[in-house]
C-alpha cells in the first residue's frame, strides 16, 4: 500500500509523545508499504526538522504546506465561540479548500491508496482533502474528555473554569465535526472510546493502544542508582505533565522527607513552565529540561512518581518507566486506561498523604522495587508492543484501500 500520514508540522524530535506514535507505527509500516508524509508547518521550528526526518529515512517522500498567518477576525471570532468548527476555518481562510485541492493532486501523482490524519488542527484542516482519499483519523486521547476531567478539579480559579469551558465547547465540537467526516477513528484507550462514541452514537472507533520501545528503553549498564532519586518525565509544557511535578514538589515531596530526608526530585522534559524552573532553586530538586538521552535520567532513578490529577490517555511514561525495569507509584488517573497485568503492578495512591506513604513503602523495600521492575518489563513485553499496534493499523489500512 501506498500511505500519507497527515500531520502538523513534523514528527521530530523523537523525543515527544506523539511523534513517538506516529514514528513507531509507520517505521514498522514502512517495511512493508510506501509511507509518505504531508507535513502542515506553521512554524520554523517546526520546518528545520526537515533535515533529520529526511536523514532517518522512514518516509518515502515529505511534502511540506505552511499554514497561514491567522486571521485576527477569525482568531476573534474563535474567542467568542459561537460556532467553533466554522471560526476556526475563518482563522485561517480558503486553506481547508486549497489544501483540497493540492491533496488531490498529490494522491494521483504518488497513488495514494489510504491517508492517515492525527492532531486536531490537522483534522480540520484536512477534512475537505478527506473527500479524494479513504482516511483514517486518529484521535489518541480525546480532548473533549480531557477538558471535562479539568472541569472536575475543585481548586480552578473562576477564569481557569470559564476558559476550560469554553475550550470543552470548542473541542466538544471540533472532535464531533471530525468524527462525521472520517469513516474510523483510532484511540490509545477504553475512556478515549467511550467518551468519542458519546459525542456520535455508532462512529466507528478502534483501540489501538500505545506500545514501549523495548530496545529503546532497556536497563542501561554502568549507570547505578541514585538512592532516594524520584523522577517524573515527559513534555513538560503539557499541562498534565507539569501539573503532577508541581503537585508532587508541593504537596507529596515534604511528606515523604518527613522520614526519608535525602529523598531528591529530578523533573526531565522540554519547556517546562517559569514555575516548574524556579522548582530548580529547591534544594533537592532539579528541573532538566530538555534532554539528548532520557534513559540515563530513569536508570539513575529509584522510581517514577506520578501523580496526574487529570488527563486522558495512556500514560506513556509509565510504560517506559517499567521497561526499564523501574517501579511506579502513581493514582488512579494514572493507571485507569492501563491493561489489568500493568495496573498490577503500580502502586496507587490518591490523596498526598497516601502517595507520600507508598513512596516511603517503597524506598524501604529495595526487593520489592526489583521485583516490580522486573516484572514490569516482561509485561511490557506481552502486552505493549509497538508491533502489535502497526499490525491492528496495517489491517485498518487495508479495509480503508479497499473500500
Amino acid at each position: 500500500m501506498r500511505l500519507l500520514v497527515v500531520y502538523r508540522g513534523m514528527p521530530w524530535p523523537i523525543s515527544e509523545g506523539y511523534h513517538l506514535r506516529i514514528l513507531h507505527i509507520f517505521r514498522r509500516l514502512s517495511q512493508r508499504h510506501d509511507i509518505h508524509l504531508l507535513a502542515l508547518n506553521h512554524n520554523d521550528e517546526q520546518r528545520a526538522q526537515l533535515p533529520f526526518l529526511e536523514n532517518d529515512g522512514l518516509f518515502s517522500s515529505i511534502t511540506m504546506r505552511d499554514v497561514p498567518e491567522r486571521s485576527v477576525i477569525g482568531r476573534a471570532r474563535t474567542n467568542i465561540g459561537l460556532s467553533p468548527v466554522n471560526d476556526f476555518h475563518a482563522e485561517y481562510p480558503g486553506f481547508a479548500d486549497t489544501l483540497a485541492v493540492e491533496v488531490k493532486e498529490l494522491v494521483s501523482t504518488l497513488d495514494i491508496d489510504a491517508a492517515y490524519v492525527f492532531d486536531p488542527w490537522a483534522d480540520l484542516w484536512f477534512s475537505k482533502a478527506a473527500q479524494h482519499v479513504p482516511t483514517l483519523l486518529d484521535v489518541c486521547d480525546c480532548r473533549t474528555l480531557f477538558y471535562q476531567r479539568r472541569l472536575e478539579r475543585g481548586d480552578l480559579g473562576f477564569g481557569e473554569r470559564w476558559r476550560t469551558k469554553q475550550l470543552l465547547k470548542r473541542f466538544t465540537q471540533y472532535e464531533t465535526a471530525a468524527l462525521n467526516t472520517y469513516p474510523m477513528s483510532t484511540v490509545v484507550s477504553p475512556f478515549d472510546k467511550t467518551a468519542l462514541q458519546k459525542l456520535v452514537p455508532g462512529c466507528r472507533v478502534a483501540l489501538i493502544p500505545n506500545g514501549v520501545d523495548l530496545e529503546m528503553f532497556k536497563p542501561v549498564a554502568g549507570i547505578d542508582e541514585i538512592p532516594g532519586n524520584l523522577i517524573i518525565f515527559g513534555n513538560m509544557d503539557f499541562l498534565p505533565n507539569y501539573d503532577a511535578a508541581l503537585h508532587f514538589a508541593a504537596d507529596i515531596l515534604p511528606l515523604v522527607r518527613k522520614t526519608h530526608p535525602e529523598v531528591t526530585f529530578t523533573v526531565v522534559g522540554t519547556n517546562p513552565s517559569p514555575e516548574l524552573k524556579a522548582l530548580g532553586q529547591t534544594d533537592g530538586v532539579e528541573v532538566t529540561g530538555r534532554v539528548e538521552d532520557l534513559k540515563p535520567y530513569i536508570q539513575r532513578a529509584t522510581m517514577l512518581v506520578a501523580p496526574m490529577r487529570f488527563g486522558a490517555g495512556i500514560k506513556n511514561k509509565v510504560l517506559e518507566a517499567l521497561a526499564v525495569e523501574k517501579p511506579v507509584v502513581t493514582n488512579s488517573t494514572g493507571v485507569e486506561a492501563m491493561h489489568p497485568q500493568v495496573s498490577e503492578l503500580l502502586c496507587l495512591a490518591d490523596d498526598p498523604t497516601a502517595f507520600a506513604k507508598a513512596v516511603c513503602d517503597l524506598l524501604d523495600d529495595q526487593q520489592r522495587r526489583i521485583e516490580l521492575g522486573k516484572r514490569g518489563r516482561e509485561v511490557m513485553a506481552e502486552i505493549h508492543s509497538w508491533e502489535t499496534a502497526s499490525e491492528k493499523y496495517e489491517a485498518l489500512f487495508a479495509e480503508l484501500a479497499g473500500s
